[in-house]
């Protein structure tokens, strides 16, 4: 299976797709620091800069082949909703769900995994469910506290 991995930061996600077998293929992220230590860790793995320009032609103009693609994961920014903020939802211009949601109706892999922060349930969630089935996904929720592991 092939991911293309959104707002990857320092590249969690794919870390865990790497042991489950998935390869990726791209990287959307556009923090200097993150795209360094991805570049380290994925040294033949194109890093795009930006999710608001990024686009399907933008990655096979980047040497991506789209049509491979299974799953398109993103740990979407969480300061919209998140209780350490002013939860301002899709009030927040730091709500990018609808570009990764752009891209990923653009593309059409097989799966889709987002990772946020547990109040996106309460304020989200149904947004992004909705989007989904829109377009033909069938969703579903995990919730998983750090305490789950420990943490």
């Amino acid at each position: 299976m092939k991911s293309i991995e959104l707002f990857a930061g320092i590249g969690g996600i794919s870390l865990a797709a790497e042991w489950a077998g998935i390869e990726t293929v791209a990287f959307c992220e556009r923090e200097p620091f993150c795209q360094k230590v991805l570049q380290k860790h994925w040294p033949d793995v194109p890093i795009f800069d930006d999710v608001k320009t990024l686009n399907k032609q933008t990655l096979i103009d980047g040497g991506v082949d789209v049509g491979t693609i299974d799953i398109i994961s993103g740990g979407f920014p969480c300061q919209p909703y998140s209780i350490a903020g002013k939860r301002k939802g899709t009030e927040d211009d730091r709500d990018l769900w609808p570009e990764m949601f752009r891209i990923i109706e653009e593309i059409r892999p097989t799966f889709v995994v987002g990772e946020n922060v547990a109040n996106f349930v309460g304020m989200e969630l149904d947004r992004t469910l909705s989007d989904l089935e829109n377009i033909g996904y069938t969703g579903g929720a995990f919730v998983i506290p750090a305490s789950a592991v420990n943490a």
